[in-house]
């Protein structure tokens, strides 16, 4: 691209003309300034364009071509610059690619700019995300098990999480688990939709107060110093700020929640970093003798806003999740080994709720090359293990285990009692269980206690060549019959670990995965009423898995 080709093919364009000829900087782009045609009493926008030397790759992440108008920033995709934010087509030449950027630029002017179009979805404020004493702070929080009151205010307790690394500095995190009103003479608890697990790590305060209004510039973008928010709070929100700092003294910083309504009513919360050495808040005195009276408000400066995210359900799985139906439902997967504990992965990133865990086995190094464990971890209980990775996965997911002893007490009733109905108390609570044990008797056990939850039995054969999935009733006809029907070999080439052990089966985390997340792709649904519950198991050839329905 140079800037006589530009030139040239600008003028092939109709409602689009060179203002100034476009020239080389000093960063080696080009640069020049563009009109295009509004239509209306012959008025023309006009336009910076910057073109970058890498045109028209993306460099980390970015477009290569820029085009500015800082009068523009009411309207929709301007950025703080005034920077059309674009996310252009890719084609095979820079020339091509230019002459659909100008096109894409003309059709931004006719939808936002002559037509004066909205979009319909939502987009939270612009927020610059800057150092603040040389770290990255970063807030989750989720919604609230009951709704705010307006103009209200308290404590926010939040929790401390690993910290992170971003551009060379560090990050570090925290995720809201509560808010206490404090806007009554009565304290109201509101919890975050988080799990236990995250609700019970150490809590620090902070301060929260519900804004009368969107802290916003041009509807989109964050203010950036405290004369253009303070007008937002009221003074009983300001006297509660300098009451918590009387009362924290010992902190050397603490987050304000800033929250505000969005379209669907709920809360968003933006949190400034305020700190002890350095407090944004004054006192002020009006008035003389008996009617003196003192009350808070903000200093002049600018904000330090840290990096928020909102981490509901509805987002945090909002990129793909299994069905609402499912993911309500209470499950409990008994074996975590290979299959077990890729299925309990599986279930918690696609936003299963509750999930019960057992197995009677620890989790040792040789475990890890096909199981979803950490090595870091070292040698402990798999269940112990499991419950840990899962919780760090999602927020939302509450796990909770079957003590190992459970093999013991079901087995020995089985050996007692003819009748094992009785047993089925033990497993009612459940909706749906997964028996990835690969235990023969278990799964005789339990296909005999006519539990209501939905069995589903997972196995698979040596070298991972085939995978049986079997449903209640009558579980262990159907595998047996599987076995038989697919007659492998399950006596040689099998792994034997050192020292007086069963021989297990040979196959790689890869081998295992790819049908394991086969069969839960049908199973899901199957579960979810999306296709109808059949028993099935799956073969592979040189060219594809196959599932085979019974």
């Amino acid at each position: 691209m140079t800037a006589d080709r530009i030139k040239e093919l600008i003028g092939t364009l109709y409602g689009v003309g060179l203002v100034d000829d476009f020239t080389i900087n000093e960063a080696g782009s080009l640069k020049g300034r563009i009109a295009v045609a509004t239509g209306q009493n012959n008025a023309n926008l006009e336009w910076e364009v910057e073109i970058s030397p890498t045109y028209p790759f993306k460099v980390m992440g970015r477009e290569s071509i820029y085009f500015q108008n800082k009068n523009l920033l009411d309207y929709p995709h301007i950025m703080q610059g005034g920077n059309l934010c674009m996310h252009s087509a890719e084609y095979e030449t820079a020339e091509m690619q230019f002459v659909n950027d100008l096109k894409q630029l003309k059709e931004w002017v006719e939808k936002y700019y002559v037509r004066g179009e909205k979009d319909v979805h939502y987009e939270h404020l612009v927020v610059n995300h800057c150092l603040i004493r040389e770290q990255y702070y970063t807030f989750c929080f989720a919604e609230t098990q009951e709704d705010f009151t307006e103009g209200d205010y308290g404590v926010v307790n939040y929790a401390v999480l690993p910290t992170g690394r971003k551009s060379d500095a560090p990050v570090i995190n925290y995720v809201a688990q509560k808010f206490v009103s404090c806007a009554q003479v009565k304290k109201k608890e509101l919890l975050c939709k988080i799990s236990k697990s995250y609700q019970k790590l150490s809590s620090f305060d902070g301060v929260y107060c519900l804004l009368n209004n969107i802290p916003s510039k041009h509807a989109k973008f964050i203010v950036e110093d405290y004369d253009s928010i303070k007008v937002l709070f009221s003074q009983s929100q300001k006297n509660y700020i300098y009451s918590f700092v009387v009362s924290h003294r010992g902190y050397t910083f603490f987050p304000l929640f800033c929250g505000y309504r969005i379209p669907g009513g709920g809360v968003y919360w933006q949190v400034m970093m305020l700190f002890m050495d350095d407090l944004p808040i004054k006192p002020v005195r009006v008035g003389t003798g008996k009617d003196r009276i003192w009350f808070t408000d903000f200093k002049q400066g600018l904000i330090p806003w840290a990096e928020t995210v909102d981490i509901s359900y509805k987002y945090f799985f909002g990129r793909g999740a299994i069905p609402e139906e499912l993911a309500n439902k209470k499950i409990l997967i008994m074996g975590l080994g290979a299959i077990g504990s890729i299925v309990a992965e599986t279930l918690t990133r696609c936003g299963a709720k509750e999930i019960t865990l057992c197995d009677i086995d620890n989790k040792e190094p040789g475990n890890v090359c096909r199981s979803a464990y950490p090595f870091y971890t070292g040698i402990t209980e798999k269940i112990l293990d499991m419950e840990n990775l899962l919780t760090q996965i999602s927020p939302h997911v509450e796990c909770a285990s079957l003590k190992p002893i459970v093999d013991l007490v079901v087995k020995k009733y089985a050996a007692e009692h003819e009748d094992k109905s009785s047993l089925a108390e033990l497993f009612d609570e459940f909706d749906v269980i997964f028996d990835c044990t690969t235990d023969n008797q278990l799964m005789r056990v339990m296909d005999s206690t006519k539990t209501k939850a939905q069995l589903v039995n997972l196995s698979i054969t040596n070298h991972a060549q085939d995978l049986i999935c079997a449903f209640s009733p009558n579980v262990t006809e159907t595998v047996l019959l599987v076995y038989d029907l697919l007659k492998r070999d399950t006596e040689t080439d099998m792994y034997n670990p050192t020292g007086c052990w069963n021989p297990t089966f040979k196959a790689s985390y890869n081998d295992i995965e790819c049908k394991v997340q086969f069969a839960m792709r049908h199973i899901i649904k199957m579960l979810s009423r999306m296709e109808p519950l059949s028993n099935f198991y799956i073969t592979e050839d040189d060219l594809n898995l196959k599932i085979n329905r019974l």
